[in-house]
């Protein structure tokens, strides 16, 4: 396993790849669950247990504003599955990019709805995992 150029500062230490670059991955994994993805092109994923509602208000704070009001704007019962699809799809696509979370989670709208936001060049999809989590996949689509 090697390291890619970091999207920052061009270091070998971005995320980790395969010698040769033909074959990219990701993985992600919580409570049980694991979540792999491999793809010739970069690929992100992630899986997270749903999000406790007492804290969505403080976590809120680092999404797209569009994001934000989005949740803001569902009875509280809705807003645990609406935050954790966001974050799942928000992390899938910055893990994607090979930045991970050093990228500022407000800058891209990945959406809160049943579907994901469409993201120039790149295709995301809610992956299906058990009840009381969720899932995301982020494929470059050049």
């Amino acid at each position: 396993m090697e390291r890619a150029p970091c999207a920052h500062c061009d270091e070998p230490h971005g995320r980790p790849v395969l010698p040769g670059g033909a074959l990219h991955f990701s993985l992600s994994h919580c409570t049980g669950i694991s979540l792999l993805a491999f793809a010739t092109a970069p690929v992100g994923v992630d899986v997270e247990e749903l999000v406790a509602p007492r804290t969505i208000p403080e976590l809120a704070g680092v999404l797209h504003p569009r994001e934000a009001a989005e949740l803001a704007s569902l009875s509280p019962g809705e807003r645990s599955a609406a935050f954790t699809r966001v974050w799942t799809r928000k992390e899938a696509y910055l893990k994607g990019l090979g930045v991970g979370l050093s990228e500022n989670p407000a800058a891209d709208y990945v959406g809160s709805g049943a579907a994901p936001a469409r993201l120039p060049g790149w295709t995301l999809t809610d992956v299906l995992v058990p009840e009381g989590h969720c899932a995301a996949l982020a494929l470059h689509t050049p």
